[in-house]
């Protein structure tokens, strides 16, 4: 049904270059009749769920939902688009943290939710921070080493793990 009513409306805006679809901000609250008909009709339609086990539109919704975020989450485990330079987080068991959207995100609730913090960790994260990986990849002219002396290359894991000018215990 869908397909055919997207063909149709190809086929009616291709015809001329006059034809076009105009569509109007209509409330509800202004109880315009076509309105009351188009939205009787859509309670009074019956679709087919997508499981017909489950009579739960919600349930298909959630299923499809599911589907589509174990589809991005493999792609984004296999794929070369991340880029070579991404960073992988790991849980305590030192499995990878898989991304998700679900209670807010896998990374948001460690990072906090403040813009600037958001912001500098998607940098750090993709490899895009000004420090000497970043600058050996753009800048090789730029010096690299750390400040604190312990690195010849400044990377993310030696100011993460290593570097006492940003370790928070020292």
């Amino acid at each position: 049904m869908l397909i055919l009513l997207a063909t149709v409306v190809k086929t009616f805006l291709s015809k001329d270059g006059k034809n076009k679809i105009r569509f109007w901000y209509c409330p509800s609250r202004a109880e315009w009749p076509r309105h009351k008909l188009v939205d009787d009709q859509v309670k009074a339609s019956s679709c087919a769920p997508i499981f017909p086990s489950k009579e739960s539109h919600l349930f298909s919704k959630k299923k499809k939902c599911d589907n589509t975020l174990c589809e991005w989450q493999m792609y984004f485990a296999n794929s070369l688009k991340k880029g070579h330079y991404f960073l992988n987080f790991e849980d305590e068991k030192e499995r990878v943290i898989k991304p998700t959207y679900a209670k807010r995100g896998s990374w948001l609730p460690v990072i906090g939710f403040t813009n600037f913090l958001c912001a500098r960790f998607t940098c750090m994260t993709i490899g895009h921070a000004p420090i000497g990986e970043y600058k050996q990849r753009f800048f090789p002219y730029l010096p690299t080493s750390c400040p604190c002396s312990k690195a010849e290359v400044q990377t993310r894991e030696h100011i993460i793990m290593e570097c006492d000018r940003h370790n928070p215990s020292t």
